[in-house]
């Protein structure tokens, strides 16, 4: 029986095909016990300890915004003079001013 170059090429072929269906295959093995053992790892490992409250935390609450420092805590707020309303400030603003208030 002659090789002819076209069953040559077609033999090339399927031993690519073949090669890659493998590597596909072993790939997805591997992916598949990596899972595995992560699934075997967290399920071995003890669930996360919260910590719990003192009696000195009941008795006084505190701001956990504050304790991350995302906020400042009420006693640490600076007092802006700017934001304060004008205390001389008597009629409401929303009334035009020629009218008297009721």
């Amino acid at each position: 029986m002659a090789e002819t170059p076209r069953r040559v090429e077609g033999l090339q072929r399927v031993q690519i095909g073949l090669t890659g269906l493998a590597g596909v295959v072993l790939l997805v093995g591997l992916a598949n016990i990596v899972i595995e053992k992560a699934r075997v790892d967290d399920a071995a490992s003890p669930p996360p300890v919260v910590p719990t409250m003192t009696s000195n935390a009941a008795m006084s609450p505190r701001d956990p915004l504050a304790e991350l420092g995302v906020q400042p805590a009420p006693e640490q707020a600076p007092l802006v003079p700017d934001l304060e309303p004008d205390p001389n400030l008597r009629n409401p603003m929303d009334r035009d001013p020629a009218q008297p208030s009721r």
